[in-house]
């Protein structure tokens, strides 16, 4: 149980620095944030790890610990937009992404991708769709909905993707394909 919490909160505190996008943190900063009993002992592992520097009295991230921080970040964000997507309200659904986001792994998303990153002739399946609610209920409308499959047809250079759903076609800018959150199928 002890390892899954130290995994836990070295996430957290690599996700924290990553995320407040500083060049170096004050370990007394860190410290009173976190507020744990153990946190020499948490820096001291993250440090052994490659994924932090200490110099002086700040805490730095190494390109390994920004990564990891930025993989955190991400998946993060994907879990909070999915679960507000649904319904859930705004502080709840980051409050369980907190909690969600140490469970999800890498492999499990590596096939997730941008609607826009799929190739001409490419079939994906939408998972989910991050915008504003007005987005999202146009989108619905069109037929874009969770669970839907979708194939590209033509991409135009740096302009709208056209693809095939529900028997039909429709052509989309490349803004909105980019929150179109699909898993490729093979």
């Amino acid at each position: 149980m002890k390892n899954i919490f130290m995994k836990k909160i070295k996430e957290e505190i690599l996700e924290y620095l990553f995320r407040e996008k500083k060049e170096k943190v004050s370990v007394s900063e860190l410290k009173s944030y976190f507020n744990l009993e153990n946190f020499d002992e948490i820096i001291k592992s993250l440090e052994d790890e490659g994924k932090i520097k200490l110099e002086n009295d700040f805490v730095i991230l190494t390109d390994q610990g920004e990564k990891e921080g930025e993989d955190i970040f991400e998946k993060h964000e994907f879990v909070e937009d999915f679960l507000k997507n649904i319904g859930v309200s705004e502080d709840f659904a980051h409050e369980k992404a907190c909690e969600i986001e140490h469970h999800v792994s890498e492999d499990k998303l590596k096939d997730i991708h941008p609607l826009s990153e799929l190739n001409t002739g490419e079939i994906g399946e939408i998972v989910l769709i991050r915008g504003g609610r007005g987005l999202i209920q146009r989108l619905y409308d069109m037929g874009l909905t969770p669970g839907t499959e979708i194939k590209v047809l033509r991409q135009a250079p740096f302009g709208p993707i056209e693809i095939l759903l529900r028997g039909y076609h429709l052509a989309l800018g490349r803004g909105v394909t980019d929150r179109i959150w699909v898993k490729k199928k093979s």
